[in-house]
């Protein structure tokens, strides 16, 4: 069948549908004739205009108003204070940072979100290959409200809309001049009790007051009518600016806390200053004698020049040099702008420009476990060095090993920088207008470009540290062992020996050769051509029982999504010590052709106990060109039995389509899993067990743990992979007394994904190691590889295969509670406003048959961020008896949670902490006030965190640890928690 015979099929099937199963709420020429009281808006999760708070899917408005009180520079920031938003990238992330702001509802996933402008699709944020959006591309002062809806949406808005959308609302009728100005910054009483633990360590400690973190924004809107009112356009500049904020000016933070059995106590890194080895025969067999005998780290001490065994003080303490909060600078600009041309037709446009750049710096690089063969005449050497590298293995001054592992931190060269640019363009074009009196139309083209600019600094080339780690006489000079020897083919004119044998042997220019830039450039490209008709039905179809007939909504639309992402010689090759592994292009893209209709039906108008009874129903067609179709529908039912009462209740099917990097992302061996429960001197598994997963008998208890608790995987693309299909149910009730000026929502949801995508990131390496070890199922035991000596994360030839799969199953379930209430006191008045979440399931079944678990109420390595049971934010805003003036205090609530090593699953359960078993609630005060003055002029002044509540601390280490990398960040979730301190916000808004 043709593509034209499908979409008009679809079409007469969406038609039918419409027409027979019909919607919710009034239709536009009806809602015209509503009770003055009502605002029409186009409610999100509908194309059909209804009256304000009448959308059957539940939907949190934040206005202006509630931006303005939170005192916030970043949009992210304010949304995640919301119970039904989990924590995402951020400022707070540095380690994984892909430098964008994203937004992750119902904790299911940033790229199962939609985020919208104008009720239009805001392209992918990060031309990596995924999907989410970046929030940076939204201008925070010209935002009118945001609107947040927890649910399945494809049917009206396509593929990802899965966990819900959420849709930013400009003031594009903004008039006038307005000048916006915000500074901002931190101050922390550093108090925390586990500050004793690295300052009895000898580690630098910060002061025991702090102000950090400042922050300026500042943006300037012109709105302007003219042609006798015809035309309209407003325009924006804004510019903002962040200081970074580093691990070391907290003593939460003052270095990596790893749990003990007895609580914490400072970790850190095996990669090290001075350096550590792994010492093996030329055949891989351990050392024999002197401190590196039996597989064990050896160190060279600093004062003596010998090897000496590794000690856990003798960890590298990374985490002071990492970013607790990225700089950031942004600059924005855009414009929206309409013209009537007549009566019946208004041309628009939209105009969206960012460009951002931000630093995620961490610890030096370095020689991560480098694996090279030594040179055993290297003239640094001294004899104790000779022996345990190479005398003791019979090898002579000529020789060489090839079983010297090199840990060696670059301290002398400072951290690593991924200097990340982002600029982003943004274009609509549309006219929208009535056909009829019964029908109106829209129609536009949306065009949006995401560039990606990223450098990564001061790290090493691994071929480079070939060459550097091996030293030989020439004459009176030491030089490169490959400018030494007798073959001129390998000679390297630039090579600097890195002197790491002796005491401040470093020079800058080993380091000048030694550390290598890496270079990625990106750009995805987002099309979508649009157009939909909504139509007033009322005269040919409405039931008599009702007061109005059907509304419906037809259209059709096009989406092409491109990717191109390049690197450098040095990533794609794995040449970059401190990445992990290889970083590999990504190029590739699809197309969508879609055909929809919604509808909405009364059903019943001022009945016995019905007040109002509604249908809504919406079909959804859409042809891929990757070879697949999808259907995704909708149906919702309103009743209002009484004015006071509202029930709703909707079931939608909604999709998830893999994005351009889950399709076709190169293979490569990277960071992946966290503990191989083989590894150490004491395995968690016996040798039959072990060896299951490719461990010898000589290797058993013998295969080197990796002190970070990180291992390989395999990691990348499936052009073979099917769409996501998600259930969506919500149940609710609105209840508005007439004794009160107050309004209450309770909204149950359950959400259900099934064939969900293992991303290209991996994710389930652990659970396939688990499983191999407890079931010896082939199926998983086939995909663990071990390197020569057993490892999985020594070298990349030892990895577990984490391909992006069709597996697995999601599913969360709660219910949402909102409440407004208003109280006036004469000339006075108090607003309440509640906002909260209960978390009843957040169930993960990543491979079928592979076991369960839920983490609702739990956190950790693989729960992530802290997923309490309740959230809620409760708002008081008092208008004072004082011409201008109001004040403004929220509560911030947050549940506490428990390590998922106290869950009786086997995927989550292991060996407990002591001090981070439970993460305690939290409970943030926010106090806001603002004057207006002279008219024109608002001041305002926030103070978040009021009480400079610490968050709560988690540790690291392969054993006990709880703290996975990204999300944890300085010991806490700091996109999750308040971490750095009471926050003092200073802004004025001028009006002309």
């Amino acid at each position: 069948m043709s593509y034209n015979s499908k979409v008009s099929q679809a079409v007469r099937r969406a038609i039918l549908l419409g027409a027979c199963a019909a919607t919710a709420a009034v239709s536009p020429l009806a809602a015209a004739q509503e009770s003055d009281r009502l605002e029409e808006v186009i409610v999100t999760g509908s194309r059909i205009v209804a009256p304000n708070l009448e959308a059957i899917s539940p939907v949190t408005a934040i206005s202006a108003e509630d931006l303005a009180v939170a005192g916030k520079s970043r949009i992210e920031d304010i949304l995640n204070q919301l119970p039904q938003v989990f924590a995402a990238q951020g400022s707070g992330v540095s380690n994984g940072s892909d430098g964008t702001a994203s937004v992750d509802l119902r904790g299911l996933g940033v790229n199962r979100t939609l985020v919208l402008v104008n009720g239009r699709r805001l392209m992918p944020g990060d031309p990596d290959g995924g999907s989410a959006a970046d929030l940076n591309q939204i201008p925070l002062a010209l935002v009118k409200r945001v609107d947040v809806l927890t649910g399945g949406a494809s049917s009206v808005y396509g593929a990802d809309a899965v966990s819900g959308v959420v849709n930013f609302i400009m003031d594009t009728e903004f008039e006038g001049v307005r000048v916006d100005a915000n500074y901002s910054f931190f101050q922390h009483e550093n108090d925390n009790p586990v500050g004793a633990i690295p300052r009895a360590r000898g580690f630098a400690m910060p002061d025991s007051n702090i102000t950090t973190g400042y922050a300026k924004d500042v943006t300037f809107a012109l709105g302007l009518s003219g042609l006798d009112g015809r035309g309209h356009a407003s325009f924006y500049l804004g510019y903002r600016d962040i200081d970074a904020v580093t691990q070391a000016e907290y003593d939460y933070s003052a270095c990596t806390l790893n749990n003990t059995a007895t609580g914490f106590a400072c970790g850190g890194s095996a990669t090290t200053a001075p350096a550590n080895f792994l010492v093996f025969d030329p055949n891989f067999n351990n050392a024999l004698t002197g401190p590196c005998a039996g597989g064990a780290f050896c160190i060279l001490d600093a004062a003596t020049g010998l090897l000496r065994p590794f000690a856990a003080a003798d960890q590298f303490n990374f985490g002071p040099f990492n970013f607790q909060q990225r700089p950031d600078t942004r600059y924005t600009a855009g414009a929206f702008t309409s013209f009537d041309v007549n009566d019946r037709v208004t041309a628009y446009g939209e105009l969206m420009y960012m460009e951002n750049r931000t630093d995620a710096q961490i610890a030096p690089s370095g020689a991560f476990g480098v694996n090279v063969p030594i040179f055993c005449g290297n003239p640094y050497w001294n004899a104790n060095l000779f022996q345990n590298f190479c005398g003791q293995f019979g090898l002579t001054a000529n020789d060489f090993n090839p079983g010297i592992f090199v840990l060696r931190r670059n301290v002398e060269g400072g951290g690593r920088n991924d200097d990340i640019g982002h600029e982003s363009i943004r274009f609509v074009a549309g006219i929208r207008g009535q056909l009829t009196e019964q029908w109106s139309y829209d129609a536009y083209y949306q065009s949006g470009k995401t560039f990606r600019n990223s450098t990564y600094e001061n790290d090493f080339s691994i071929a480079r540290l070939a060459r550097a780690l091996n030293a030989a006489s020439s004459g009176s000079d030491v030089v490169c062992a490959v400018n030494a020897d007798a073959d001129p083919t390998n000679d390297d004119a630039n090579c600097v020996p890195w002197n790491i044998w002796q005491p401040n042997g470093v020079t800058p220019e080993a380091l000048t050769y030694l550390q290598t830039p890496g270079f990625q450039r990106a750009v995805a490209r987002q099309q979508v051509t649009h157009v939909d008709f909504s139509g007033d039905l009322s005269s040919l179809i409405k039931l008599p029982t009702a007061a109005s007939g059907l509304a419906l909504n037809v259209g059709a639309e096009y989406r092409d999504e491109q990717t191109e992402f390049t690197v450098d010689e040095a990533f794609r090759t794995g040449d970059l010590a401190g990445q992990g592994g290889a970083t590999l292009p990504v190029q590739g893209g699809f197309d969508v052709k879609e055909a929809f209709v919604e509808a909405r039906l009364p059903l019943l108008d001022d009945k016995a106990l019905a007040k109002t009874v509604s249908l809504e129903a919406g079909y959804r067609f859409s042809d891929y060109s990757q070879g697949f179709s999808t259907d995704t529908y909708k149906i919702g039912l309103d009743w209002q039995p009484i004015d006071q009462l509202r029930l709703r209740g909707s079931y939608n099917r909604a999709v998830r389509v893999a994005n351009v990097g889950e399709l076709f992302s190169t293979q490569s061996v990277a960071l992946d899993g966290s503990t191989d429960p083989c590894a150490g001197p004491t395995p968690a598994f016996s040798l039959a067990q072990c060896a299951l997963t490719g461990v010898t008998p000589a290797q058993y208890g013998n295969i080197v743990e990796n002190p970070a608790a990180q291992y390989n995987g395999l990691l990348g693309g499936n052009p073979d992979l099917q769409p996501e299909t998600a259930d969506t149910y919500t149940l609710g009730l609105i209840w508005r007394p007439q004794f009160a000026d107050l309004t209450v929502s309770l909204d149950y949801f359950n959400i259900k994904i099934e064939d969900t995508i293992s991303g290209t990131v991996g994710g389930n390496a652990d659970i396939y190691i688990n499983q191999c070890l407890t079931t010896g199922d082939p199926r998983f035991c086939s995909l663990i590889v071990r390197d020569q000596t057993g490892s999985l994360w020594l070298t990349p030839n030892g990895y577990i295969i984490d391909t992006s799969l069709n597996l697995g199953v999601l599913r969360t379930k709660g219910i949402d509670v909102q409440a407004n209430y208003a109280l006036a006191l004469g000339d006075h008045k108090l607003d309440f406003a509640l906002v909260g979440t209960y978390l009843d399931e957040l169930f993960a079944e990543p491979v079928p048959g592979a076991g369960s678990y839920d983490c609702a109420g739990l956190y950790g390595n693989t729960c992530g961020t802290a997923n309490p049971k309740w959230r809620h934010s409760l708002r008081t805003n008092w208008r004072t008896p004082w011409a201008g003036l109001e004040m403004s205090l929220t509560w911030r609530h947050f549940d506490s949670v428990d390590s998922e090593r106290t869950d009786s699953s086997p995927l989550l359960a292991g060996t407990l902490s002591v001090l981070d078993r439970t993460l305690g609630s939290r409970d943030y005060l926010d106090l806001g006030a603002s004057i207006t003055f002279a008219e024109k002029y608002t001041a305002r002044v926030a103070i978040n965190n009021v009480l400079d509540k610490d968050p709560p601390i988690v540790g690291s280490g392969s054993a006990r640890g709880n703290c996975p990398t990204g999300p944890c960040n300085g010991n806490t979730f700091p996109v999750t928690y308040d971490a750095l301190g009471r926050q003092i916000v200073l802004s004025l808004r001028a009006d002309f």
